[in-house]
């Protein structure tokens, strides 16, 4: 088992990546933790096996985000010993306040590219 420190940096954050990142670890069966990191970056610590590990940084980096706005720059990766501390895959969260605003700000990139995505349909599509 191995353990993989992660910053991932880009638009990241207010954009729904903690949910996406959590979904994918979850289906690969991984433990461990995301967080928003103060100002701009995102944290997520995983553990599994080095394989499956590479397979989800694949995914997390490169992943389709065709409604959400998530644009991933750079993951920073640094690999070490798991200690098997955790027993799932969770969202470390923040701030109520923060967790609240973040979600309206997700909800309201989402809609606007999903306006964009289907384009000018005039008053006849409502």
């Amino acid at each position: 088992m191995r353990r993989a420190a992660i910053i991932a940096k880009g638009d990241v954050q207010r954009v729904g990546y903690r949910d996406t990142v959590e979904k994918t670890a979850r289906k690969l069966k991984l433990t461990g933790f995301v967080e928003n990191l103060k100002p701009y970056d995102v944290r997520i610590v995983a553990e599994g096996e080095q394989d499956v590990l590479d397979e989800f940084i694949t995914q997390i980096r490169k992943g389709e985000y065709p409604i959400a706005p998530i644009s991933v720059e750079r993951l920073d990766v640094e690999f070490e010993a798991a200690t098997g501390e955790f027993e799932y895959f969770e969202i470390k969260r923040g701030d109520w306040k923060e967790e609240l605003g973040e979600c309206l700000d997700a909800i309201g990139a989402v809609l606007y590219r999903s306006v964009e995505l289907g384009g000018d349909r005039g008053e006849d599509a409502w």
